[in-house]
């Protein structure tokens, strides 16, 4: 469910909250990941490409068979859909991975990275 489907669902009076919030306990990695693309016109091969990792490893976690990756294969996928630090974190969470923790160096750098838009080499046409 995008999130635009959602603020609109909760913002209606004739809504239930228990409705609600039983379609966001279904939320799994995979689901959130297949929203994203859609959310962002993004195909899931685009993805793939950029983001460096096997195509049978990435469709593993796009079709939900693979369900909690490491941090660093969430991170290729989520820099290679060019996700908002919320967004990242989220699949993070999803992955039941570390959120980015600005304490750590490297975290802080793909946090700064994220903030910044920088487009990492291999996604530059």
């Amino acid at each position: 469910m995008k999130t635009e489907e959602l603020m609109s669902i909760l913002s209606d009076k004739r809504a239930s909250l228990d409705d609600v919030l039983s379609d966001l306990q279904t939320l799994t990695l995979a689901s959130y990941l297949n929203d994203l693309l859609e959310e962002k016109g993004m195909t899931r091969a685009q993805v793939i490409n950029a983001s460096g990792l096997s195509r049978d490893y990435a469709n593993q976690i796009f079709n939900g068979k693979r369900t909690n990756p490491s941090q660093v294969k969430i991170l290729a996928l989520t820099i290679a859909m060019q996700l908002t630090l919320e967004e990242t974190n989220r699949v993070l969470k999803l992955a039941k991975a570390s959120a980015l923790y600005p304490k750590l160096a490297f975290d802080a750098t793909v946090i700064y990275a994220i903030v910044h838009e920088f487009q990492p080499s291999f996604l530059i046409a």
